[in-house]
This record gives C-alpha cells, sequence and structure tokens, in this order.
C-alpha cells in the first residue's frame, strides 16, 4: 500500500513539475516576443527621428549641382504694357501725391498653372525687362522637378513699381491656364516712417548741439566726453536713415511672388519601361529591408538583450527557489511515514 502511494506521488510530482516547466517556458517566450516588440517599436521611433533630420539636412546639403538648362524658345502672348491714357496719368499723379502722405508696402504671391512653364517665365523675366527703367528687376527664379519630355516647376521673385502692381497682377494671371491661389496684401508703415523722421530731427539736432559744444570746449576731458556722444549720435542717425531708406524702396517697389506648374494634359504620355531600373530599385529596398534588420538585431543585443537575460535570470532563480521549497515540504511528510513504519 506505502508503495502504491508513493509511486502515484512520483507521478504526479512529475506531471507538476512539466507542467511548471511548460509555464515557464511559455512565459519566456511571451516575454521574448513583446521584448522584440518593444524594441522594435523603440529602434523605429529613434532611426525615424534621425532619418527624418538627415534627410532634412540632405536636401539642401548635399543636391548635386544642377546642370544649366537651355530654354526653348517659345512665343507666348503676353499683355502688352499700354500706353498710359491722360486718365492713366492723372490717377498716377493723385496716387503718388497719395503715396506722398501715407507710405504702402504692397506684396503679393500668385500660384498658377501654365501650358509652358519655361516660356512663361521668358514672358514674365520680358514684361519685368520692360519696366526696368523704373527700377523693376528679377529678385529669384528657381525649378525643380524637370525631366526629360517634361516641364519643371518653377518659382520667381520680382519686384515691380508699386504703380503698375495691380495691372502686373492682372497680367500674371492671363498667362495661367488656372489660377490656384492669388493674394495681395497691404502694409501701412507711415506711422513707423513719421516717427523715424521725428527721431532723426531731434539725433540730428542733438549732433549739431554737440559740434557747438567740441568747438567751445575748453578741456580735453570736456571734448573726449562730447566726442563720444557724437559717435553714438552718429551711429543712431545712420541706422534710422538706413531704415527709413528701406521703407521707402519697398513702398516704391512691390514684391511678388510667383509659382508656374505645369499644365498635366500638356505633357507627354510616358511610354518607355525600364525593367533594369525598377529591378535596381528592388534590389535597393532589399538591401535597405536587410541593413535595418541587422541594425535591429546591433539595437536589440545591446539595448534589449541585457534586461531579458537579467529577467531571466530572477525568474530562474525563483523558479529553483519554488522546486527546492516543494521538495522540501513534500520530504518531510515521506520522512515522517517511514518513521511510523
Amino acid at each position: 500500500m506505502g508503495e502504491k502511494q508513493g509511486s502515484d506521488l512520483k507521478q504526479r510530482i512529475r506531471g507538476n513539475k512539466w507542467l511548471l516547466v511548460g509555464l515557464i517556458a511559455g512565459a519566456l517566450v511571451v516575454g521574448l516576443v513583446l521584448a522584440c516588440v518593444v524594441g522594435w517599436g523603440i529602434y523605429g521611433a529613434v532611426g525615424r527621428s534621425g532619418a527624418d533630420a538627415a534627410l532634412r539636412g540632405s536636401r539642401y546639403l548635399e543636391a548635386p549641382p544642377q546642370e544649366p538648362v537651355v530654354v526653348e524658345e517659345k512665343m507666348v502672348e503676353m499683355p502688352a504694357m499700354e500706353p498710359a491714357s491722360s486718365a492713366d496719368l492723372a490717377y498716377q499723379g493723385i496716387s503718388q501725391a497719395y503715396a506722398a502722405e501715407r507710405l504702402i508696402i504692397r506684396t503679393g504671391n500668385i500660384s498658377m498653372v501654365v501650358e509652358d512653364t519655361r516660356a512663361a517665365q521668358g514672358a514674365i523675366e520680358e514684361m519685368v525687362a520692360r519696366m526696368a527703367s523704373e527700377g523693376a528687376f528679377v529678385v529669384s527664379s528657381d525649378e525643380y522637378g524637370g525631366t526629360e519630355g517634361s516641364q519643371p516647376h518653377i518659382t520667381m521673385s520680382i519686384r515691380v513699381p508699386a504703380v503698375h502692381f495691380d495691372r502686373v497682377m492682372d497680367g500674371l494671371a492671363e498667362l495661367a491656364v488656372q489660377v490656384s491661389s492669388r493674394n495681395e496684401s497691404a502694409q501701412d508703415v507711415t506711422e513707423e516712417y513719421v516717427d523715424l523722421e521725428a527721431r532723426l530731427e531731434s539725433l540730428e539736432t542733438a549732433r549739431e548741439r554737440l559740434l557747438g559744444i567740441m568747438e567751445e570746449a575748453r578741456s580735453t576731458k570736456d571734448l573726449l566726453e562730447a566726442e563720444q556722444q557724437l559717435t553714438q549720435r552718429e551711429a543712431e542717425i545712420e541706422s534710422i536713415k538706413g531704415r527709413m531708406q528701406y521703407l521707402e524702396e519697398s513702398a516704391r517697389l512691390s514684391s511678388i511672388w510667383i509659382e508656374l506648374q505645369p499644365y498635366l494634359l500638356s505633357q507627354p504620355v510616358g511610354e518607355q519601361w525600364r525593367p533594369v531600373e525598377t529591378a535596381r530599385r528592388a534590389v535597393e529596398t532589399l538591401v535597405d529591408g536587410l541593413r535595418g534588420f541587422g541594425d535591429f538585431l546591433i539595437f536589440f543585443a545591446i539595448a534589449i538583450l541585457p534586461w531579458l537575460a537579467a529577467i531571466g535570470l530572477v525568474i530562474f532563480l525563483l523558479v529553483r527557489l519554488i522546486r527546492w521549497r516543494s521538495r522540501a515540504r513534500r520530504a518531510k511528510p515521506a520522512t515522517g511515514e517511514q518513521a511510523s513504519e
């Protein structure tokens, strides 16, 4: 009878042991999977932030110099700047008289779709050239996205006389197949200009007074102090004059920012199939994927694996302690039964 009870007890112990081992193995597998998922998420977040910063920098720092583009001459009808009539001249005279009282800085931007972006660019440059005698000029002109057989996007910035601002904006809109956006704004800087004039007058008066003090100075100390104050006043006067000149120039010449987008229906239909380039892109994608997986393994081994090893060691010690205590508890009843027999 005792032998039978002993065999049953051994079978229960073996069953519980394998159950405990299975639970521990399952917990380790689940923990490893969770650690991999968390590690991949951390690595992806860190990698994306670094990659985004590198990509933003590379767009500006590593962009290869563009080859000069040879623009094919195309004729685009541009509304001619008609000679001003007597009514227009009278209106301009009134406008200039009003501008003498109010200092207005006008700016505009227009984004439009055109049949031929390069031809439209040439037409705009020609229009600006017709007003060059009045101070108009092209500030910048950039193109991007153009490939063989397709037109590029072009952005331009021009300065035109404020008296022609509305006429130029209308002329630009007439070049477009579709105007995507058009914005005009005006800033009244008269108050700032008047304040600068008052400060300038005050500083010039102070300068004249300091010059008189320097002429009448009887000691070197008084002369040096007056000269120091005079230098400070001269610097303030030059700064104010520069600001006033900037405001005057900005009010006289308006700024216009232009974006030229190619009309999709006028673009040639792509008929070239290049399987070699497709295969190359596929290989590059595969290599990038393998590189990313390798980087993840390195990141996982350094940042995640030590924590997993520490957790696994703690779990192993706890299991050993539990098994030891369970064996000790089972050993006591067995010793008691042997003693009773």
